[in-house]
């Protein structure tokens, strides 16, 4: 096995700082005293530690905190501290007066402030018809509970806590634990809440505010959904999910949810779509709530997703830990996995397992396709590296390497294999290599040997397939978005569905699948006329035919006899290979006509998505209104089964697939489309009631791409007074949607507005990157704003990545290099990783448009 060139090899050991200091944590006991006016915080820390051997020193983490006093109880002692914070390295160095040994108490007082940054002990604000209120929340993940008090917050260092708030009369406080004691001390009130189960510092949570509570229950569980005055009826939805999602967990692990209670918290500003915190998970709220009158269906299937995700999280990550952040995916990977999972399970009439293709595999097989991605388990040694893998990569990719594991090695002994891993490891911390041997002692298969190839080096294969002498020889080597070569080998579970038992839809799976250990593999003879590679999509990588095997494919594709999802693997592999130059576009698009006539969501939908990228990097090309035509011509042939209007009885996917198509349309040059889109828009402006939710955002965007400057005032008065967060992030988008470039500009400047919170700034820049008279106005913003866009975000604040993100739709090589250059001059720590995969994708596009132009 040749590992990948260039790559570190993944099974080392981090020197943490538990290894460097000889002294950890056993115990702390918390009190917090937050003030809402003066934006501060006070913080008193009792931390039982236990000191392996003799030790003068003693190093712990701390940011932005003011320490005020430090001492040491030692066996009936108390010794002085002398402390020093550094703010670079965010380590606090207590020097003691003599060695000391065995267990001792560390105590401190120490101040903060409530920041705005969305991490650390963070300040929300909401508004109601009494004015702008304020409530303090928590985001400690990865590495920020040291902003909120001194520990040791690393995810090793497990202990207890003991949680007090002390807050303002007429507040609430909320934390991991039920509440242990309530009790009024003047105008205060004092909150001390049962102690914790051993866990990991990230997973703390501190909240105070005016909050409301949707109580419910699941078995013996109490729990609670918690709103902002006024929207805790939103959370019904959420509710009852939960229940159901417990209850599909505790079955399939084999282990009850381990907590007394379990709070779901709506918070108003949220780096994030939801955080695992132990028992108290808390949520953006367009994550959360649900309003029937004006949510969407794509909006429940969000919070099914969100939901399921976090829980799952209450096993796979707070109940067994990665033991160190390289193993993050452990965390995400498995989250994401088995929140496509269960939400199946409660909703198998949304297609989610097709809808994981979609969205988990096309995000992650677009970014592993880059020299600039990284492995899976990826060496982290730094915060602000921790912050760069929170990708598609330690999600996304990682789930479809499981879902491709489970496949290999039977769901049975999958799930076995999960729950004697969960049994033997919980309420401590784990790696990747004991998840490994749980699994392949449940189904006695080589999964430690298989799958270091797909966690430890990055990128992922492509199979080259030829006929000869009537069998079929396979040959892999990695796929680059570039076109290029490098190194790389995957133990490969190869399946096939062939044409035995030929007359079923979607032919039959040829047996079990073989593992491909090295760079050649040939398959024996088969019987059957055809034979396609990668049975259902299971497997990571991608397959490349000879001409006369994709042309019997497309046949097989017309004719229905391949499942929804080998008909979309057919042709996204195409597609990719179109982005490498080794496919021609023209070719692409002659193959995928017959898509449009394809009754299945998944293909058909994922033949759009593809034909307006290719519309969008085009954009200012001689060729740009050619492929706006086949495009409106492949949706036109869509559309009348779609409709304006939801039938009762349609499948769930219509109503994705409908605001996409009525867009595309619209932005492609459909006259009919966007009259009538104009047309509901002003209805809409009369009764609210008449434009259904699931095509609102497409209604919006449209009445934006045919108006003016009366329009931009009349979306921007509508997102003031939107009256929830879903209906705002729509007018924000849609704000975005106009032609003319001088109310592009406008929206981005209102965008750094007090009025758009810092959570909802990528919307309009994502929106403005994805109009095509808008990509080219992003960068050159973006380099004149950045100062405002770091400070509205905050140091640190993962936001930033996702909003470099958007600038990967430029076709311009030119604009890398200016790229580059600035953030060279202009550095942001944490953001070196995301900077240099826009850059390739940008160049890589560059290259396509080059060649389209031979093509057209």
């Amino acid at each position: 096995m040749r590992p990948l060139a260039g790559t570190t090899p993944q099974r080392y050991k981090m020197i943490t700082l538990l290894d460097r200091f000889p002294v950890k944590p056993v115990h702390y006991s918390l009190v917090f005293e937050p003030d809402l006016n003066a934006l501060t915080f006070a913080g008193e820390a009792a931390i039982t530690l236990r000191a392996e051997k003799p030790a003068a020193m003693i190093v712990l983490h701390a940011a932005e905190l003011a320490i005020h006093e430090c001492w040491l109880e030692w066996k009936g002692r108390k010794l002085p501290v002398a402390a020093a914070l550094d703010s670079k390295s965010e380590e606090l160095t207590l020097t003691l007066p003599q060695a000391v040994d065995g267990e001792a108490v560390l105590h401190l007082r120490f101040t903060g402030t409530l920041n705005d940054h969305l991490l650390g002990f963070y300040r929300s604000e909401y508004r109601d018809e009494h004015g702008t209120h304020l409530l303090a929340t928590t985001q400690f993940e990865a590495a920020d509970a040291r902003r909120a008090f001194p520990c040791w917050d690393e995810p090793a260092a497990k202990a207890t806590f003991d949680v007090t708030l002390i807050v303002d009369s007429g507040l609430e406080a909320l934390s991991n634990m039920p509440l242990a004691e309530r009790k009024t001390a003047g105008n205060k009130t004092l909150f001390r809440f049962a102690r914790t189960p051993v866990m990991s510092t990230y997973l703390l949570y501190l909240g105070v505010g005016e909050f409301e509570f949707l109580e419910g229950s699941c078995g013996k569980l109490a729990l609670r959904i918690v709103t902002a005055p006024g929207k805790k009826e939103q959370g019904k939805l959420a509710l009852g999910m939960a229940k159901k999602f417990l209850q599909f967990f505790n079955g399939y692990f084999g282990i009850p949810y381990p907590l007394p209670k379990l709070d779901m918290i709506a918070i108003p500003d949220f780096a994030a779509g939801a955080m695992e915190n132990w028992g108290a998970i808390t949520f953006r709220e367009t994550r959360l709530l649900f309003d029937p009158k004006t949510s969407s269906h794509s909006t429940e299937e969000d919070i099914a997703d969100v939901i399921a995700h976090e829980l799952a999280h209450q096993w796979f990550g707070n109940l067994v830990t990665m033991r160190w952040w390289n193993d993050l995916w452990l965390n995400e990977s498995f989250a994401t996995f088995m929140a496509t999972k269960a939400a199946d399970h409660l909703h198998p009439e949304w297609k989610l397992w097709e809808q994981f293709l979609k969205r988990a595999m096309v995000n992650s097989m677009s970014l592993d396709a880059l020299r600039s991605s990284h492995p899976i388990n990826v060496a982290v040694k730094r915060p602000a590296e921790v912050r760069e893998i929170f990708d598609s990569i330690s999600y996304d990719k990682g789930a479809s390497v499981l879902r491709m594991l489970e496949d290999y090695i039977s769901p049975e002994s999958f799930r076995k294999g999960l729950s004697q891993y969960l049994a033997k490891h919980q309420h401590g911390n784990a790696t990747t290599h004991d998840l490994w041997r749980a699994l392949g002692e449940a189904s006695g298969r080589p999964v430690d040997e298989m799958m270091a190839t797909w966690v430890e080096q990055m990128g992922y294969p492509v199979l080259s397939v030829r006929s000869s002498g009537g069998k079929l020889k396979l040959r892999q080597k990695r796929f680059l978005l570039d076109g290029g070569t490098a190194e790389g080998q995957w133990s490969i579970p190869v399946s096939a569905v062939s044409a035995a038992g030929a007359g079923s839809d979607g032919g039959e799976r040829g047996g079990d699948a073989a593992l491909m250990t090295d760079e050649e593999l040939t398959l024996a003879p088969t019987p059957s006329p055809w034979l396609k590679l990668n049975a259902g999509q299971k497997g990571f990588y991608r397959v490349s035919y000879d001409a006369p095997q994709l042309a019997r494919l497309k046949e097989l594709v017309e004719a229905g006899k391949l499942s929804a999802a080998d008909r979309w693997g057919v042709q996204h592999d195409l597609f990719a290979f179109c982005l490498a130059g080794t496919f021609p576009v023209r070719r692409y698009i002659e193959f995928v006509r017959c898509y449009a006539r394809d009754s299945e969501y998944l293909p058909s939908a994922d033949v759009a998505a593809n034909l307006s990228l290719l519309w969008l990097l085009s954009a200012g090309e001689p060729f740009w209104k050619e492929l706006a035509a086949f495009s409106i011509s492949y949706l036109r042939e869509v559309f009348p089964r779609l409709g304006w209007d939801a039938a009762a009885d349609e499948p769930s996917t219509h109503k994705l697939f409908r605001p996409f198509v009525i867009s595309a349309l619209g932005r492609h040059g459909d006259d009919a489309v966007l009259q009538e889109a104009q047309g509901r828009f002003a209805r809409y402006r009369k009764d609210p009631d008449t434009l259904h939710p699931d095509i609102r955002s497409a209604v919006y965007s449209l009445a934006a791409w045919a108006g003016n400057a009366e329009t931009h005032a009349v979306l921007t008065e509508l997102y003031q007074k939107a009256p929830s967060a879903e209906e705002k992030v729509r007018f924000l988008g849609a704000l975005a949607g106009f032609q003319d470039g001088q109310l592009l500009q406008e929206t981005l400047a209102f965008a750094l507005s007090p009025d758009v919170r810092s959570q909802d700034l990528i919307v309009p820049i994502f929106a403005v990157a994805g109009n095509p008279h808008g990509k080219r106005i992003v960068w050159p913003w973006m380099r004149a704003h950045w100062k405002e866009i770091t400070a509205k975000y905050g140091a640190g604040n993962p936001l930033l990545n996702r909003t470099l993100d958007a600038l990967g739709v430029i076709t311009r090589s030119e604009t890398a290099d200016e790229i580059a250059s600035f953030y060279r001059q202009n550095p942001v720590p944490g953001t070196e990783r995301k900077i240099a995969q826009t850059l390739e994708k940008i160049r890589i596009y560059a290259r396509l448009m080059e060649r389209v132009r031979g093509e057209f």
